[in-house]
């Protein structure tokens, strides 16, 4: 992700719904906003409306919507939000069009703008790769998925062909939004270069990668034409940091994405990509996505967020969790140090072992014994707005999981 859009506003007072609305746009509650504007719309200055609609239509995947909502808002009341306001609109115009895959307008935009030049070199680069195409047949397409054992968990991961040759990919929510391969995997292929300097960011740091593209791969039956990848120095992840494992690829989320929508049984060990996706029910537990992937599962009566990460094999609660559900919370052992492993290397905290934690998603409540909760607010700001990480644990103490991309929603057996 190249921008990060933060947008503040002053509370209205003029009338309960503008404030209201005011309020869920300044803590970014992208479920309330999405579930009450269009019957509070009516009552709401036309400026608020449309940042509530360009908010959380983006964070829903819904670009388009998104788009024009900001255009409105940044051609007809750019006076009424003021500079700094219609900025991080702007920014956030660009970040629609990136996630979707319009290069071409996104270079556009960022050349008129006073955004760095790195941004639009990247662009414009990435206008010239064929866009991602997605070919299927017009059935279910069902693959087998494995878990490579870690010593406090499992990896998801499907089979994917690659250069004609048969790889396993982690099936990774939490993961970069193209997919990822290592320096010495991507030796082996003939790939197209894009990119050399894509700035990107993980759990141990910041770094640079190169980003490459190839013809096409392929889960079962449906193929992906011109996926992109992100190549990352093997070093970067080492093989003693996730448990002996050696990492090689990952699926980006702009693949699964494209797919529309997975379901996972685990009766089955398989992964199912329907041909007709299915609507969103009423115990449907909300999905967004905002540089990461979150969920909103309730505990003790509260609904909260976490990121939806496939990709780490356990969940971690953090310290805001710790904060507001100490109540809940059966503490067992002394306090230990423990480390959040991804690109860019590993990071350490101190956490204390809960005995359990009881975690309610739709119509489905799941048990999570002896989770790790950060005894305090870790220096990562991350671990301080939200209340933990939802990891593959949560996924297999289910029936089965159905994850939909289009209508951005969960549902779990």
């Amino acid at each position: 992700m190249l921008f990060a859009t933060c947008v503040t506003i002053n509370t209205l007072t003029a009338q309960s719904a503008a404030e209201r609305v005011a309020e869920a746009i300044n803590r970014s509650d992208i479920v309330w906003l999405e579930s009450n504007h269009q019957q509070l719309k009516d009552s709401l200055p036309a400026h608020l409306s449309l940042m509530a609609e360009a908010l959380y239509c983006s964070q829903l995947n819904r670009y388009n919507q998104s788009n024009r909502a900001i255009e409105n808002l940044l051609n007809n009341h750019a006076q009424t939000i003021g500079e700094s306001v219609a900025g991080g609109f702007y920014a956030l115009l660009i970040d629609n069009l990136n996630r979707a895959g319009n290069f071409t307008e996104a270079a556009r935009l960022v050349a008129g703008s006073s955004m760095n030049r790195e941004a639009h070199r990247f662009f414009t680069a990435m206008s010239r790769k064929k866009p991602m195409q997605v070919r299927r047949p017009k059935r279910d397409v069902t693959v087998p998925f494995s878990l490579s054992k870690l010593s406090n968990g499992s990896h998801i991961h499907i089979p994917v062909e690659i250069d004609g040759k048969m790889a396993s990919f982690i099936f990774d929510t939490g993961a970069a939004k193209y997919n990822v391969v290592t320096e010495s995997c991507a030796a082996r292929h003939k790939f197209t270069p894009l990119y050399d300097s894509l700035p990107t960011m993980g759990v141990g740091g910041e770094g640079y990668s190169r980003v490459v593209t190839i013809p096409k791969i392929k889960i079962g039956k449906i193929t992906i034409k011109h996926p992109t990848f992100i190549v990352v120095p093997d070093e970067s992840i080492p093989a003693d940091s996730l448990g002996g494992f050696k990492l090689e690829y990952v699926l980006g989320t702009d693949c699964m994405e494209a797919l529309g929508e997975v379901v996972f049984d685990m009766d089955k060990d398989s992964m199912t990509v329907p041909s007709i996706t299915t609507p969103k029910g009423e115990k449907s537990t909300p999905l967004t996505h905002s540089n990461n992937y979150y969920i909103y599962p309730t505990v003790n009566g509260r609904q909260i967020y976490m990121q939806f990460d496939t990709g780490a094999v356990a969940t971690h609660l953090y310290g805001r969790f710790m904060r507001e559900f100490r109540e809940v919370l059966t503490l067992i052992g002394e306090p230990k140090s423990t480390r959040a492993r991804g690109f860019g290397g590993t990071t350490y905290y101190t956490v204390q072992c809960a005995q359990k934690i009881d975690i309610t998603m739709g119509n489905k409540s799941i048990t999570l014994n002896n989770v790790d909760v950060s005894t305090a607010d870790h220096d990562l700001p991350i671990q301080k707005e939200e209340y933990g990480s939802l990891g593959t644990d949560a996924i297999l103490k289910c029936k089965s999981v159905r994850i939909n991309f289009k209508q951005m929603f969960v549902d779990i057996q």
